[in-house]
């Protein structure tokens, strides 16, 4: 009898348990997010974030605060979120340097296929390759030749070492046979400024509301877009892939993602995917992605998480190929 009655005892302290753990994640969330942005303020996955989860939070009915961690190309983000609970309060937007820059810095402990969970995709930013209005060029074919008649001889800036404009554009050349000179910047904005001013020749720019009033203004000219289709947001602008023909089916750019620490329950992780994806049908957040060249990437969190692999897999090869690494 003590036995039966120790053995009822534990069944029912085992029922109370698990359903205390069913309450608990069928409550979430119960208290603020924090959301780490591996960024610094007011650079393009900053800006899209603050919009996007601001109508999140409201959605899931808690603050979401947002923590910038900028450095090591995202990888200083990265690492806070490893060394958070899977619980589903610490989060981060991760980009598309959550595939390039632990290859960049052998940091296979981040490699994104191991190291945490794919919560759920959001949108896809392509770069818009431009030229300042000193070089007179009218067509991405035109400026591709003008760099190969004259090895060496053009500037190139970029938002820094190993960013993802970088590294698209030593891709490209590597197909096309280019010859330039690359110049570094500490993000988009002091490259843009450089651009226009005439110091450098050209860049990759995936910040669409920033060049956007140069573009304009004929400050710069928007000669393609690296994504294979064209922007919806520049649609006079075509796509690498439509007007030079070794690009064909070319498709590169940045894009960003919710990421969970590694064991966050499923539940959880359906939870965050659906208030992400309802943020990403409300009309003024749409209004404002726009604005910012953002297109939704429109994948359930499979097809998020296959894509993440592919892209690792891609831009692994890609910057073994090309001989890159961090600071080079």
């Amino acid at each position: 009898m003590k036995i039966g009655r120790w053995a009822c005892a534990l069944a029912a302290a085992t029922t109370t348990s698990l359903a205390g753990v069913a309450y608990a994640e069928s409550a979430y969330p119960t208290k603020p997010i924090t959301l780490i942005i591996g960024f610094a303020p007011g650079g393009p996955t900053d800006a899209i974030g603050r919009v996007l989860f601001k109508t999140v939070s409201q959605k899931l009915n808690v603050p979401i605060i947002i923590e910038n961690k900028p450095g090591a190309g995202g990888n200083i983000g990265t690492q806070e979120l490893m060394r958070a609970k899977p619980d589903g309060y610490t989060l981060l937007y991760g980009t598309s340097s959550i595939t390039t820059a632990p290859p960049l810095f052998g940091r296979d402990d981040l490699n994104p296929t191991k190291a945490f969970v794919t919560a759920s995709c959001s949108v896809s930013v392509p770069l818009i390759l431009l030229t300042n209005k000193a070089m007179n060029m009218t067509s991405a074919p035109q400026f591709y030749e003008a760099i190969k008649e004259n090895p060496g001889k053009y500037f190139q800036g970029s938002s820094g070492n190993g960013s993802i404009d970088h590294l698209v554009s030593m891709d490209i050349a590597n197909r096309l046979g280019l010859d330039f000179q690359h110049v570094p910047y500490k993000g988009n904005g002091p490259a843009l400024t450089d651009l226009v001013s005439g110091n450098v020749n050209f860049m990759y720019s995936g910040s669409f509301n920033s060049a956007m009033p140069f573009i304009q203004n004929g400050q710069a000219k928007a000669l393609a877009v690296t994504s294979e289709k064209r922007s919806v947001s520049l649609t006079d602008v075509p796509s690498l892939s439509e007007v030079v023909p070794a690009l064909k089916g070319f498709d590169a750019g940045t894009w960003q993602v919710l990421i969970a620490p590694k064991g966050t329950d499923p539940e959880i992780l359906k939870k965050l995917d659906l208030a992400l994806q309802a943020a990403l049908k409300d009309p003024d957040v749409q209004k404002s992605l726009r604005f910012q060249g953002a297109e939704l990437m429109n994948k359930d969190p499979k097809a998020c998480q296959d894509y993440v692999a592919s892209e690792y897999s891609r831009w692994s090869e890609t910057i073994k190929r090309l001989g890159l690494k961090a600071g080079g």
